[in-house]
């Protein structure tokens, strides 16, 4: 009997010793791994926010619905920014000191994001994959924050390079929204357009949120180019094609990734025909696709009762790579193991297409690829093959 009982109390010790080691881990239980996410859900790209978020819920629900990670359920607490840097902030510090999260995922909006990483790294937190590609995501270095967006600026170089030199371009206007999104779209198209040595003859700004653009059109229009960059995001996209149409004004336009949404002709419809759309995920063309895709857009079909589009598929593979690093890392998580882990994933490919992803102990941008997509008819279709790498 007293062994019996020695046994029994060194087996409680370990299960508590190993409980205790868990709870350790900030967001880690023995039961659990609590992750945070921040998404734009009432504000101006609620077209991104609502579908990315519940990209999210599907691929974490579906991992749970396997027994989790290691036996831990993971759980998602997601705050509504609405694309507004303050609300931001709140939410990124209710997110760490309230609920403790293990891990910050897929923050959408580059203003919120560049607001909010600095406050998740100093309380060293993972800041994994957010919904922008501003370039501030993975440089300068930090081993706390990986990114899976082609950068905007090395975007933008390489289209408007392929717009001089394969569509003739000569003079380039720039219309940008006030803010670092913005500004990087434009100080990037300036710098290509002077290495080719193209003139930019006109650049004007709006404030975030805004979606009339009628003395912006009207200052562009002065000086007569040939291309719009626009530093837009959906509806503003959209807002710019609808006062185009309204002056009669045909001239060609060059938008980023954050213009890559089926809202864009949703809302813009004829008015944005013929537009030239940076994209790292292609919005689908559901007769199209493969059949991994079209039973993904089933299974997210039936569990939110309406289409996936791109944003939807992004936040999926933010907590598809977020996962495979929890997998990865092993059952005694810890910060430095799901790191280490994350830097293994090498030549990662989704299952929608886009150019594959590849991280390490050095490397913390997944991949610089995207395509140059047109709309024509309503839909996104592919004018090159991948640019960028």
């Amino acid at each position: 009997m007293k062994s019996r009982f020695i046994a029994l109390g060194t087996i409680a010790a370990a299960l508590a010793a190993g409980t205790a080691q868990a709870q350790d881990i900030r967001g880690v239980t023995a039961t659990e791994i609590r992750l945070g996410t921040q998404d734009d859900l009432s504000g101006p790209i609620v077209f991104w926010g609502q579908p990315m978020r519940n990209g999210k819920i599907l691929r974490i629900e579906e991992q749970n619905a396997k027994g989790g990670v290691h036996g831990r359920k993971l759980v998602l607490i997601g705050e509504d920014n609405g694309y507004d840097p303050k609300k931001g902030v709140l939410a990124a510090q209710k997110l760490i000191q309230q609920d403790k999260v293990f891990a910050m995922v897929g923050v959408l909006g580059t203003p919120i994001a560049m607001a909010t990483m600095p406050i998740v790294l100093e309380a060293g937190v993972p800041f994994m994959y957010p919904g922008t590609n501003h370039r501030a995501m993975y440089e300068p270095f930090n081993k706390l924050k990986f990114s899976m967006a082609a950068p905007y600026d090395h975007q933008m170089r390489a289209a408007v390079h392929y717009m001089v030199s394969q569509k003739g371009k000569k003079k380039i206007a720039i219309m940008y929204q006030d803010d670092e999104f913005g500004k990087e779209l434009r100080e990037a198209a300036e710098a290509q357009a002077k290495a080719m040595n193209i003139p930019v003859v006109a650049v004007t700004s709006y404030k975030r949120g805004d979606t009339a653009f009628s003395s912006q059109v009207a200052r562009m229009r002065q000086e007569s180019p040939d291309l719009i960059v626009a530093g837009t995001v959906v509806r503003e996209t959209a807002g710019l094609g609808l006062e185009l149409k309204k002056v009669g004004w045909q001239v060609d336009v060059l938008t980023s990734a954050a213009a890559c949404n089926g809202a864009v002709p949703g809302i813009g419809k004829d008015a944005v025909e013929g537009f030239y759309i940076q994209c790292q995920y292609v919005p689908f063309d559901a007769a199209g696709e493969s059949e991994p895709v079209k039973a993904w857009l089933k299974r997210y079909q039936d569990r939110f009762g309406k289409p996936a589009d791109v944003a939807a598929a992004i936040g999926y593979d933010m907590m598809e790579l977020t996962i495979l690093g929890l997998e990865r890392a092993g059952k005694d998580l810890t910060i430095e193991k799901f790191i280490a882990a994350s830097e293994t994933i090498k030549d990662w490919q989704n299952i929608f297409g886009s150019p594959p992803m590849t991280f390490g102990p050095d490397r913390r941008l997944g991949t610089k690829a995207f395509v140059l997509t047109q709309i024509k008819d309503g839909k996104f279709k592919r004018v090159t093959g991948t640019l960028g790498e």
